[in-house]
């Protein structure tokens, strides 16, 4: 079984044309024939209308399932990571990476249920200072030392723009990088800010950044997609996923 995953930061879901339009990406997104999307910067705060409509949008009706994982909460409402998803979950949480007097920030941390078994994901959107990411990817890392016995996929937005960034050494000592060219800005992708990492590597089966005419305009990163075969993986001890 192939499975699509793609990783999103949407901006809080303005375009490059100053549009704030959540129903669009959301059908975007299921048009792509994603099975699981990590998206970045989800933000209800100050929506018009109800924002629970907007999040119903963005699921693109009942097509998708959305796993909020806040970072910032005010009384309009709140900013963070989400995951869609087409399958049922049957973990979630999200991890506190924060630094002082920096925008909070979290690791979202799912287990979804496939049709061939359960797939690990987490989702995150590191900082914009180095001294700050290095803290936050070393969290990332610490965490993944006890890493689950079922396939991974680790994406988000990581603000690493160079491209050997000494910061992402552990994650790709513990995990398989995989290659992926510019996402940002959509107007003119020089910085290759959004990432995937996976294992095992053996179940991927293609890569790309998604530039179409729609993410050219939905969002100021283009979205990334990985595609999967759950089928190519040796088969592993289920009871150690929720260890």
């Amino acid at each position: 079984m192939t499975l699509k995953i793609m990783s999103y930061n949407i901006h809080s879901g303005v375009g490059v044309d100053g549009v704030q339009d959540y129903d669009r990406i959301g059908r975007f997104l299921a048009e792509q024939g994603a099975d699981v999307v990590l998206l970045q910067e989800v933000d209800t705060r100050s929506l018009p209308g109800f924002p629970d409509e907007h999040m119903e949008a963005l699921c693109a009706g009942d097509h998708f399932r959305l796993l909020p994982s806040p970072a910032v909460y005010t009384s309009d409402g709140w900013f963070g990571n989400g995951v869609l998803t087409r399958f049922p979950a049957v973990f979630s949480q999200s991890i506190d990476v924060s630094q002082v007097g920096r925008q909070p920030r979290n690791i979202q941390e799912v287990i979804v249920n496939t049709d061939e078994g359960l797939l690990y994901l987490l989702n995150t959107h590191k900082g914009l200072r180095a001294i700050e990411r290095r803290e936050q990817i070393n969290r990332l890392g610490r965490h993944l030392q006890n890493a689950r016995a079922i396939p991974t996929v680790v994406g988000g937005d990581f603000n690493e723009w160079q491209l050997l960034s000494p910061r992402l050494h552990k994650l790709n000592e513990i995990l398989v990088p995989l290659a992926l060219s510019a996402t940002f800005p959509t107007a003119w992708p020089v910085f290759r800010l959004d990432r995937f990492w996976v294992d095992p590597g053996t179940m991927v089966m293609s890569t790309q950044v998604v530039k179409t005419a729609e993410s050219r305009v939905y969002s100021d990163h283009y979205p990334i997609e990985l595609v999967i075969d759950l089928s190519a993986v040796t088969t592993r001890n289920p009871e150690k996923a929720f260890a």
